[in-house]
């Protein structure tokens, strides 16, 4: 008895986060009982005691159209916290703002999240940019872009092997990137101490910077990076973007230390 207990206990709780994920996506149109209960693959009931718990915790909310839900406040007020997690975030901040405002270029610091990367917080420019990490709270996978490359050239052989084998697929389908070249890339990627980033089909026509936040003990605790068109990034920007950022994160890991 106590073992099914559990086991239906797992199956709700998996399914309550499908929900919100699904709700994440649907953005502000939200979604209709129909189109969560076929994504979640349960009955209407079973939606139904879903819906009214998450309501109760703050977790969704009836959206603007009627019969429609979204996500609630109890989310962004929980995803605050988990975003300064260590302070990291309101250290970062500071220095997000004077590399945009002295290169005028979009820079974004991003965590490693799993096998992939997650975008911690940002700082737009005044440079029209496109990048992966249109938003905070934006996932790439590893592999994709300089922070992800900066990232993975600081973790263990065996953890980044383990990474890209992972994403391989997703690598090659979607960004037409290969694996092994950016394996191949990495160790030249912590000899510089930053990262360039490897062309992809998807945005062939920007490119970016990045440059790896790593503690005294070793630990990877993030990135910072910028993107911006091809045709700006000179040889003298990239040296001075590159000068500039690893500046910013001694004067990061100082404060960490002092704090």
């Amino acid at each position: 008895m106590t073992s099914r207990i559990g086991i239906g206990g797992t199956q709700s709780l998996e399914r309550a986060f499908q929900l919100l994920r699904v709700l994440a996506a649907a953005g502000a149109q939200g979604a209709d009982p129909g189109e969560l209960a076929v994504a979640c693959g349960c009955s209407r009931p079973t939606l139904y005691r879903l819906l009214q718990a998450l309501r109760r915790q703050g977790f969704v909310r009836p959206g603007q159209r009627r019969g429609r839900y979204e996500l609630g406040y109890e989310l962004f007020a929980l995803g605050a916290q988990a975003a300064n997690a260590g302070g990291l975030r309101e250290l970062a901040r500071p220095a997000l703002l004077r590399l945009a405002q002295r290169f005028g270029d979009s820079f974004f610091l991003l965590v490693p999240d799993g096998y992939h990367v997650l975008c911690l917080d940002l700082l737009a420019g005044n440079q029209p940019v496109q990048s992966y990490s249109a938003a905070v709270g934006g996932r790439i996978p590893m592999g994709v872009g300089q922070a992800s490359q900066v990232l993975l050239a600081h973790l263990p052989r065996a953890a980044r092997n383990e990474i890209l084998q992972h994403n391989q697929a997703v690598l090659r389908l979607d960004y037409g990137l290969d694996a092994e070249l950016i394996a191949a890339s990495l160790d030249s990627v912590r000899r510089l101490g930053f990262a360039s980033g490897l062309a992809d089909r998807r945005l062939p026509g920007y490119t970016g910077l990045a440059v790896a936040i790593v503690d005294a003990g070793g630990q990877v605790l993030g990135a910072f990076s910028c993107a911006l068109a091809r045709p700006r990034m000179t040889e003298a920007r990239r040296q001075a973007l590159a000068v500039a950022m690893q500046d910013e994160v001694r004067s990061l890991l100082t404060r960490c230390a002092a704090g």
